[in-house]
């Protein structure tokens, strides 16, 4: 089993997979969905600017099923998804993403598509240099 490690924000929750298992019209290709939790933002900013990102070795699709998130991939514009909207990654680009909310959770369902046997599905980057708004 593949582990989806949490790197979407330093609180977000992962519930147990909801599916992990091979492509059936992909030989040597794994599907994984996930629900990730990601609590109110709270005192911290609502932005992803100088928020430690994270990337995946997978293509990724996440799908917004309650709430509101700023998304932002590599050094793109940050953008706002809210409820019923959704975005995809490509394999290895960076990505970071924050609750739009102070007091409103937000969760997402995440769709990975991976090799075949890969284990390790999210890799948190390093922290921002200080000064650095990206």
């Amino acid at each position: 089993m593949a582990v989806l490690a949490c790197a979407f924000s330093a609180h977000a929750q992962l519930a147990p997979p909801l599916l992990n298992e091979p492509v059936a019209i992909a030989p040597g290709f794994d599907a994984h969905m996930q629900i990730v939790n990601i609590p109110p933002a709270g005192d911290g900013p609502a932005t992803t600017a100088g928020q430690r990102g994270h990337r995946h070795p997978a293509s990724t699709y996440a799908y917004v099923s309650k709430g509101a998130v700023l998304s932002r991939l590599g050094d793109g514009p940050e953008t706002r998804f809210e409820t019923g909207q959704a975005w995809s990654e490509t394999p290895g680009q960076p990505h970071y993403i924050v609750n739009a909310s102070k007091t409103e959770p937000a969760q997402l369902v995440v769709v990975q598509i991976t090799k075949a046997g890969t284990k390790m599905l999210t890799e948190q980057m390093p922290m921002p240099m200080a000064g650095t708004p990206r």
